[in-house]
């Protein structure tokens, strides 16, 4: 995530990408997923649906934004 650094994404004090229970981040239409991520678990079967997760909320975001 070093290169999140000099964006507008925030991160956790560990370099996290912060998020909501949405997967989403501070940045409107940037969500994010996995170990990068402030979700407490790091392991491959909480990463996948956090995965999931992500991508529907992206694409509930793409469809209510009409983008």
């Amino acid at each position: 995530t070093d290169f999140l650094k000099e964006t507008k994404v925030e991160l956790s004090n560990r370099g996290e990408i912060v998020i909501n229970e949405r997967n989403e981040t501070n940045v409107k239409g940037v969500f994010a997923a996995g170990d990068c991520t402030t979700v407490p678990y790091k392991q491959i079967i909480i990463a996948t649906g956090e995965g999931a997760k992500a991508s529907l909320s992206a694409f509930d975001y793409i469809i209510r934004s009409g983008q």
